[in-house]
């Protein structure tokens, strides 16, 4: 990359702008989060949202395609559907320890695989949204709706209020369930709203950038924290950072380069995992 790019990418703020607020504050927000998904170690939980909560949008743009269905188009809305649905899954998750002596874990990759073939099945038989379809899975670097600017702050905003009253239960609950129930705490209620919590920020994000650097946003900044420090509220922190620091390095990366976004982003979180294991690496050393 020489100056005439970056020179190139100073002139086009007004491209850039909004997928990189956009970009930031999903970043910031699926790396908070995050740190709750790995640590109580239901990372592919995160995957499996961010598929179903493609499937919404998706299934949105073929059911718009119905001349049957002209009447109930306006209220087929992409991002209200993959909200619900991606809600929903998140219900059924939180409320369901036991499904017919299936493991969690078969469950979780169970809905991650559906969601994710029927996706791509719907956009093989979409034709003018096609574009739309490619944005979900791998984002886009200049082509955010300018709704989503205002979108997503206000979601996350109202995901850190409701983290920021109820940390302590959330933190109590995640880690030591079972002493939380003696002291009759409401587990069930608790981890119900903090999986919705994912659930909504997961479908938001999303529909914003994509799937795949979602997921991405909401693994590896998280582990590469827990790389750097052992303590909680500064894993908190370098989570957050690392997210924002992914997300505008993926965007700045994919309009200079031309690469695809949620490529680039994956790619930067990726090598501050990298950076993260080498760090903890000299540490073992020293």
């Amino acid at each position: 990359m020489d100056t005439s790019s970056f020179g190139e990418f100073i002139r086009s703020y007004f491209l850039w702008r909004d997928p990189m607020i956009v970009g930031a504050v999903s970043g910031a927000i699926c790396g908070f989060l995050g740190v709750y998904v790995v640590l109580r170690r239901i990372v592919f939980v995160g995957a499996m949202l961010s598929q179903v909560s493609s499937f919404g949008v998706a299934l949105a743009f073929y059911l718009q395609g119905f001349s049957a269905l002209s009447l109930f188009q306006s209220l087929i809305d992409p991002f209200a559907l993959s909200l619900v649905m991606t809600g929903a899954a998140a219900l059924f998750f939180a409320l369901n320890r036991v499904f017919f002596r299936i493991s969690q874990e078969g469950v979780i990759g169970f809905g991650y695989l559906l969601a994710s073939g029927i996706v791509v099945i719907i956009a093989d038989r979409i034709t003018h949204e096609a574009h739309d379809i490619a944005d979900i899975l791998f984002g886009s670097a200049v082509v955010v709706d300018p709704k989503e600017v205002y979108i997503v702050p206000a979601v996350a905003i109202v995901a850190i209020l409701i983290h920021w009253i109820f940390f302590k239960d959330f933190i109590f609950v995640s880690f030591d369930p079972e002493t939380a129930r003696l002291f009759k705490y409401p587990v069930r209620i608790l981890n119900t709203v903090l999986l919705l919590t994912v659930g909504v920020v997961i479908a938001v994000t999303t529909r914003a950038l994509g799937a795949l650097p979602v997921f991405a946003l909401a693994v590896l900044p998280p582990l590469t924290a827990l790389f750097l420090t052992e303590r909680l509220t500064l894993v908190f922190i370098f989570s957050i950072m690392i997210g924002i620091l992914s997300a505008v390095f993926g965007y700045f990366f994919s309009f200079v380069l031309s690469l695809p976004t949620g490529a680039s982003i994956t790619t930067c979180a990726s090598l501050f995992f990298l950076l993260g294991t080498g760090w903890q690496g000299i540490r073992r050393l020293v």
